[in-house]
């Protein structure tokens, strides 16, 4: 687990912990774009520049993989249509903190 540490004003170093800043920027950064980081990230090209036909639980399924691999902990995960486009949440701790509320990235 990664954890932030910061400087509040008015009280001593506190420590937090950072997951869903994490898999923000896992889901964000494009693979190998990062010169000091080659494999942060996911490999977003290949999704939309693919010839195949890439099922959406396939890229889920794949998003899902490469936020293990970074340590992020996915509880849950929610298909949202509307206007006719389909936005993934990925609700991020686990999966007895996110029955009570967990936080989507």
């Amino acid at each position: 687990m990664i954890l932030d540490m910061g400087d509040p004003t008015d009280k001593d170093l506190q420590v937090t912990r950072t997951e869903a800043p994490r898999a923000g920027n896992v889901l964000s950064v494009q693979l190998s774009s990062l010169e000091y980081a080659e494999f942060f990230g996911i490999d977003m090209k290949f999704f939309l520049e693919s010839e195949f036909n890439i099922q959406p639980e396939s890229f889920k399924a794949y998003c899902i993989q490469r936020l293990l691999q970074h340590g992020v902990n996915v509880a849950q995960t929610t298909d949202v249509l509307e206007r006719f486009v389909s936005t993934l949440q990925f609700y991020i701790g686990s999966s007895e903190t996110n029955q009570a509320g967990a936080t989507p990235s």
